[in-house]
This record gives structure tokens, C-alpha cells and sequence, in this order.
């Protein structure tokens, strides 16, 4: 577990239904967004990393992913910068991973990609990619900062862990995707610096979108910046993220100033996760946390 710069965006429903969308972003990614850095892959069911082949025998994004295939249950595609050498202590690495998910039983779940950024990734880097969602997917919701990342050994400890740290770092987002997966659909859990918001999932929670921006520029000389593009909106909290240490006082008020704004998009209920994330008294004190700081200071997160 590890702590990471990151990107999530969510969109309803499945994800290759907007192929043109995700090859223009590929494009993006390697011609210079990412640095051309990405150089492996690994297809859903494979344990092996593949290189990318040189860019004139490539092909298009959807060739190489098997878009043209029927999505059955769960399709995943992960893509990184050094391949079988990825570990969560590399802080360099680049890593992405793209989930296309349908329904089951006739309930629809949210498809997502996400981004593990390297650590001198700058913020205007990441407020681009941001950029690029709210103008070119149609996306659901998204957020970008800081993110705790878990990817190898056990839920509960990987929990655990991530509670400790909670304490003190309340700018670090959790994000379990496989809950996600449908608790997205629902709302969003808290805010994190850069938060992304559908102009459809903002209208199924019944706040109007160009409201939301005109309060957001309101609060423009308290450090909180907005943008517009056709599909959504942008809120961002200050020039970059933060960890939220509190240890060192960082002054996390234009966390608190988001979160108000947003309050209508969080999720009421969070499904349980794990460890001391698993009790609901914890959880909704930790999605809580910036608008009843009193609340999460006095959570006790021990076994």
C-alpha cells in the first residue's frame, strides 16, 4: 500500500461505447501528456507483461485492446512504464489501468480508467488530462490528488494501515473500485484537489451544474479554480494537492470550501470496505471528514 498522485473517472455503463473518445486520449497519452512513458501492457487473464510494439506497427488503441470484441462480465487492460517491474514502492512508475464493466442482472455498473502518476508529475499535467475528460468523455465523475493505492497482500491489513494514515493525512482519498463499481453510480466518496462532475450525474442528484460553477467562481479569491467544457465541470482546490498532513498544520479550508459546494454529489452510504473501514460509524466519519472535522478527530479507528 502505497501513497500515490492519482486520476479516477468513472462513466456510466461501459466504457468502449466510446472508442473514439479513449483512441484521441491514447493519442494524447503518447504523443507528449504522459511523455510517451507508457511501454507495457497486460490484458485482462494474462499474468505476463507484453511490450507495446513501436509506434508505426501499433496500430490504433482499439486494435491493440480487443475493443472489437463483445464485452462479457469484465474486461481489463493495464498499462505501465517498466512492466514486470511495477511495485507500489516505485513512485516513478506510471501505471494505468482501463475496466470495462456490464451490467449484471439488468444493473448497470460504472466503467472507469485510472491513472498512477509519477511523483515530479506536475499538477498542471494532471489538471490537463482533467481538462481533456470534461471536454472529450462524457464522463460521470472523476477526482484527481492524492489516493491511497493497495494492490498486492491482504484487504483487511491493507485497511488497517490505510486507517492510521487516514488520521493524519486527510487529503489522501480511498477509492475501492471494486465497491465503486457500483457506489459510483450513487455518488461520489468526498472530495479529493481536482474533483470531475458529469453534467448527467449532476442532474441525477438534482443540482443544476451551472449553478454549481456560479458558487465555485464565487469562491475564485479563496484559491478555488473552475472550468467548463460540454460534458461537465472542473472544481479544483487550490493550484495542487495536498496530503492534508496534520501534523504540520497544512491548512486545509479550500478542502472544506469543495466539499460544501459539493455536498449534494456525496455518497449518503458508502458500501463497508474493510478493516476499521468496515464498521459505518468510521467510514462516514472519513467521507465526512472536511465539512465535521470534530467527527473523523475523534473516530477511533483501533481494532
Amino acid at each position: 500500500m502505497a501513497v500515490r498522485s492519482g486520476l479516477v473517472v468513472f462513466v456510466r455503463g461501459s466504457l468502449r461505447v466510446h472508442e473514439a473518445a479513449l483512441e484521441d486520449l491514447w493519442l494524447r497519452l503518447q504523443a507528449g501528456l504522459l511523455r510517451n512513458r507508457v511501454g507495457w501492457y497486460r490484458p485482462q487473464r494474462q499474468t505476463a507483461w507484453l511490450q507495446l510494439p513501436e509506434a508505426s506497427a501499433r496500430g490504433s488503441f482499439t486494435d491493440l485492446v480487443g475493443f472489437g470484441d463483445p464485452l462479457v462480465g469484465a474486461w481489463n487492460l493495464e498499462l505501465s512504464e517498466h512492466g514486470a517491474g511495477t511495485t507500489d514502492q516505485e513512485s516513478e512508475e506510471l501505471w494505468l489501468q482501463f475496466t470495462d464493466l456490464a451490467a449484471v442482472r439488468d444493473m448497470e455498473r460504472a466503467s472507469s480508467f485510472r491513472v498512477l502518476f509519477p511523483a515530479e508529475t506536475p499538477s498542471a499535467t494532471v489538471a490537463a488530462l482533467g481538462e481533456w475528460v470534461i471536454n472529450h468523455l462524457p464522463v460521470w465523475w472523476g477526482a484527481a490528488g492524492f489516493v491511497f493505492h493497495h494492490r498486492q497482500g491482504s484487504n483487511v491489513a491493507a485497511h488497517k494501515q490505510m486507517a492510521a494514515l487516514a488520521k493524519r493525512y486527510w487529503g489522501v482519498q480511498i477509492h475501492d473500485m471494486t465497491a465503486l463499481q457500483w457506489d459510483a453510480l450513487r455518488g461520489m466518496p468526498g472530495v479529493n484537489w481536482l474533483n470531475l462532475i458529469g453534467k448527467d450525474f449532476a442532474s441525477a442528484r438534482e443540482l443544476d451544474i451551472e449553478d454549481l460553477g456560479a458558487r465555485a467562481a464565487g469562491l475564485a479569491e479563496a484559491g478555488v479554480f473552475h472550468r467548463a467544457g460540454p460534458t461537465g465541470v472542473a472544481l479544483a482546490a487550490g493550484a495542487g494537492p495536498l496530503r492534508g498532513d496534520i501534523n504540520t498544520a497544512e491548512d486545509l479550508q479550500i478542502y472544506r470550501h469543495v466539499a460544501r459546494l459539493m455536498k449534494p454529489l456525496l455518497l449518503d452510504e458508502h458500501t463497508p470496505l474493510f478493516g476499521p473501514f468496515a464498521r459505518a460509524e468510521v467510514l462516514a466519519a472519513w467521507l465526512g471528514r472536511f465539512t465535521d472535522a470534530q467527527a473523523w478527530l475523534e473516530c477511533d479507528v483501533a481494532d
